[in-house]
């Protein structure tokens, strides 16, 4: 239930329900907008709403706010799979636009900030969307039309009062073309990378390893739509039991926290941002997909990476070959993941550093004016 006194201003936040990436990153930006004195309601749907409960608890209120869950192909064009869906989804951002302006009216709210939901747009508040992705990479068959979907994309980046860009302007930066291509629209601000552990203390850290599981361990990091993510967990089951190499696998399951032990392998569902923070910090290596919340996490730690992008996803492939040209971290696809040979290659690439930007966020609040 939402209170009935509105006494401070109130920003509305809506996380995107594709993986709990876009739900994790809203995290530092909800503390900022309460630190400048906001309200803050979280307004999502599925697991990225059980996420942000989990984190946050009673910090901020919730509401319900449905999304669209798209689901990957197993094998094929991910371009014609996401075509069969392009009807419900476009119907689906159709319906949460009348939804935010009826959840405006019911909160009072005078920001909403939305991280990837194209939707929530309004005339009745002011409006931010948080995206890395003011260019889309299509397929090879499919260039000669990055042109047309670069304008569509612009245009309706530019239905928002402000779009804010979670990376550097400053090379080496996060997410390369997707984002420092000429012809960016207006309202873009670089707010610098987001990610909940840039507000954790190490000393915070909580460790959810028995005491006896050794101490150079393999980080696994799953995450995205299904089903990918469990193919992808199968394929390392696999790979790493056959190795014998001590490992953890974060199953990206929030709501549970079931914690299996097989030899030097350990699988947990979920784990919270302190325990997170500790396997990140301690392991000497993380396999992990190349989303973009996940690179501005590593990037905290400055680990060493084994990237696997989705298959089929352009804009994961896009960016893993980007962090590999300039040295911090190793990627190879799917289909010829072989860590018995990869696992190697990878510590030999320097890690994933970016330069902390102290205080963009910050200032970009401030610049809407209230």
């Amino acid at each position: 239930m939402l209170p009935v006194s509105y006494e401070s201003k109130t920003a509305i936040v809506c996380p995107l329900d594709w993986g709990l990436g876009h739900a994790s990153r809203c995290i530092p930006v909800i503390f900022a907008l309460q630190n400048a004195g906001y309200r803050v309601v979280v307004a999502a749907d599925g697991l990225p709403l059980k996420f942000l409960k989990e984190e946050l608890g009673s910090k901020v209120e919730y509401c319900v706010l449905p999304g669209r869950t798209i689901r990957y192909q197993k094998t094929g064009s991910l371009l014609f799979t996401l075509a069969l869906q392009a009807f419900p989804f476009l119907k689906a951002v159709w319906a949460e636009h009348h939804a935010i302006n009826r959840l405006i009216e019911k909160t009072k709210a005078t920001l909403v900030v939305s991280d990837n939901r194209y939707g929530l747009f309004t005339r009745r508040a002011k409006t931010v969307i948080i995206s890395h992705q003011l260019f889309v990479i299509m397929p090879p068959a499919f260039k000669w039309a990055e042109p047309l979907v670069w304008k569509c994309l612009q245009f309706v980046l530019n239905r928002f009062d402000h779009c804010w860009v979670p990376d550097n302007q400053d090379f080496p930066n996060l997410s390369g073309k997707l984002s420092h291509l000429a012809g960016v629209p207006s309202n873009i601000r670089l707010v610098g990378p987001l990610s909940r552990f840039s507000l954790v203390n190490p000393e915070q850290f909580i460790n959810p390893l028995p005491s006896d599981f050794p101490g150079q361990y393999y980080l696994v990091v799953l995450s995205g739509p299904e089903p990918q993510r469990s193919i992808f967990e199968e394929m390392l089951t696999q790979q790493f039991s056959a190795l014998r190499l001590p490992v953890v696998m974060v199953l990206g399951k929030p709501g549970e926290k079931v914690l299996s032990s097989s030899g030097n392998m350990i699988k947990v569902s979920h784990l919270n941002t302190l325990e997170m923070a500790f396997l990140f910090k301690n392991c000497q290596l993380v396999v992990c997909r190349s989303g973009y919340s996940s690179l501005m996490d590593l990037a905290v730690f400055g680990k060493k990476t084994l990237l696997v992008p989705t298959p089929g996803q352009t804009e994961q492939e896009y960016l893993a070959e980007h962090l590999k040209e300039s040295g911090q971290a190793f990627c190879v696809p799917q289909s010829e993941l072989s860590l018995r040979l990869h696992l190697h290659i990878a510590m030999q690439y320097g890690g994933i550093r970016i330069l902390k930007q102290e205080g963009r966020l910050h200032d970009a609040i401030a610049a809407l004016g209230y």
